[in-house]
């Protein structure tokens, strides 16, 4: 896959039962400091223009961001049974790794889509937050079980999350 964005993760997904506990734990661990949201609310950039993945426009869920290394780490905790395929992962799997982010441009990210699309890999789910971050998630059926979500930034956020310490 030359020139697909696909070497470098800049996030790990993780499911998690309490977020709570396990920000507690990973601070322990020196894991932190954390950002913490809800997403799917009006709370600073996490609320959605649309979506259009499993849970559609209801999907609400705990998150929490911290650097680890060169990557971040996003725990999400689907507390209130608004998040399906968090919720899902966690009663076939438990706790762990369900997803890998991708940082990509603006034109990576079409390219990406149609690359994998022409070469069977399909997208089951997109999204956009109103503040014009895009993202785009590969089926795991094609994916040894995880899910690849590509996400785009608009200049401004780039230089929003760069101030926050989360971009890659």
């Amino acid at each position: 896959m030359q020139g697909l964005p696909f070497s470098n993760i800049a996030h790990l997904g993780w499911a998690v039962k309490d977020i709570d506990t396990t920000i507690k734990n990973f601070e322990t661990m020196g894991i932190g400091p954390w950002r913490r949201y809800t997403l799917g609310e009006a709370d600073g950039g996490h609320d959605f223009a649309y979506r259009e993945y499993e849970g559609g426009m209801a999907n609400r869920c705990k998150v929490g961001l911290a650097k680890l290394g060169n990557i971040v780490v996003e725990l999400f905790d689907p507390t209130g049974g608004r998040f399906p395929i968090v919720e899902k992962f966690l009663a076939s799997r438990g706790e762990g790794i369900w997803h890998f982010g991708y940082s990509v441009t603006r034109a990576q990210f079409d390219a990406t889509i149609a690359e994998m699309e022409k070469k069977g890999i399909g997208i089951i789910g997109r999204s956009e937050y109103k503040n014009g971050v895009r993202m785009a998630f590969l089926d795991p059926a094609k994916t040894g079980g995880i899910v690849f979500q590509l996400h785009d930034c608009p200049p401004a956020m780039e230089d929003f999350f760069d101030t926050m310490g989360i971009m890659v």
